[in-house]
């Protein structure tokens, strides 16, 4: 009755126990490699691991493993913090997070109890010896953004999900645009027979007078080292249609064009151009924290604003463009070079686009 009962009402669960005494197993089954570490979060993501052989019961994940280096190999929680300490340097004084975490709603715990550590500190109550704080400090700089605040999740977050009880799975953001978030995760398989493993997924994503909400998501946590790690180090050139340079951060794509591509995309065939345009920068590598449908058509839009806004017609005096496509919210805002508005960023209105491609 008992596993009956699980097969019906659980969809999905990642068991994530963190933290255990036991020594590093051997693998009851070959491991498969679906996402190689360069083949998300802009290139610097970790390797995503699954067995070769999944659940046989339909559960949609697999419950008992043995234990690796950060967590048992190879639950949900262990991709996030295999991620987080490899490529970000999130290791407590015993080698992972602190014992209390046996799923991922209690890495908020931690957060919270770093925070409250710090403060502590500072104001003397606390030495910073402490053993206790050596435990959370080094999460102190991390931030949890409950579901449908006013901060959307970007690249490299955390997002905390709710399968059977409050946040047991977690999975991490690789591309945000519009109106969807597209994640990757371990240890999630369809229920068919035999199961398929789903290392990747798109969730919706609600935006609402400035608040973002994914369904069944507690919240997203962020870490201010990601922007070190996966933003461009400097901006990247190119050339036909027309010159400019784009460079992403977390929260958009910008890019800078010259007065000869302002003048073709303000134009009779000027979305043709803005194609062509989305063509050079996808092949240069310009999406790789957004989705590509997404940003052609916030340069579509950008076409047809030049053709329309006098603010932006080149013989008055625009000597170029800069091309903000933000990730979410508001998707374009534009700032002339030259010109009456010169150095002002201006939103456009109702431009916003879906992760499709589609106007919202």
């Amino acid at each position: 009755m008992k596993t009956r009962f699980k097969i019906l009402t659980l969809l999905l669960v990642c068991f994530s126990i963190l933290l255990s005494t036991m020594p590093v197993s051997a693998r009851p089954a070959a491991d498969q490699y679906l996402l190689r570490g360069s083949d998300w979060l802009a290139g610097k993501g970790v390797d995503v691991i699954y067995p070769d052989i999944g659940p046989k019961g339909g559960e949609g994940y697999i419950e008992i493993t043995p234990f690796c280096g950060y967590a048992y190999c190879y639950q949900c929680i262990e991709l996030t913090v295999r991620l987080y300490a490899e490529k970000l340097g999130y290791l407590s004084n015993n080698g992972r997070w602190p014992d209390i975490v046996n799923i991922p709603n209690d890495m908020i715990d931690v957060i919270n109890r770093a925070h409250e550590m710090q403060a502590q500190i500072k104001d003397g109550s606390l030495s910073v010896d402490d053993p206790e704080a050596a435990k959370y400090l080094p999460f102190v700089d991390l931030t949890y953004f409950p579901n449908g605040g006013t901060v959307p999740p970007r690249p490299g977050d955390l997002i905390i999900y709710t399968y059977r009880q409050p946040g047991d799975h977690i999975m991490v953001v690789n591309r945000v645009g519009g109106n969807k978030v597209q994640i990757v995760q371990q240890n999630i398989w369809t229920q068919t027979r035999p199961a398929t493993p789903i290392p990747e997924r798109l969730l919706e994503m609600k935006v609402d007078s400035g608040h973002y909400s994914i369904n069944n998501a507690e919240g997203w946590i962020h870490s201010p080292r990601m922007k070190a790690l996966i933003n461009p180090a400097s901006s990247q050139s190119f050339s036909g249609p027309g010159n400019g340079s784009w460079r992403w951060d977390e929260e958009a794509l910008s890019i800078s064009v010259d007065r000869s591509l302002v003048t073709a995309l303000t134009a009779k065939k000027g979305v043709e151009i803005a194609n062509q345009l989305a063509d050079r920068l996808n092949n240069d590598g310009a999406f790789q924290t957004t989705s590509e449908s997404y940003a052609r058509c916030a340069l579509q839009n950008t076409a047809s604003t030049l053709a329309s806004d006098i603010r932006f017609i080149s013989n008055f005096g625009l000597k170029g463009l800069d091309i903000r496509i933000q990730f979410t919210g508001d998707t374009l805002r534009l700032r002339p070079k030259g010109g009456k508005f010169d150095g002002q960023w201006i939103t456009i209105s109702n431009a916003r686009c879906g992760w499709e491609g589609n106007p919202l």
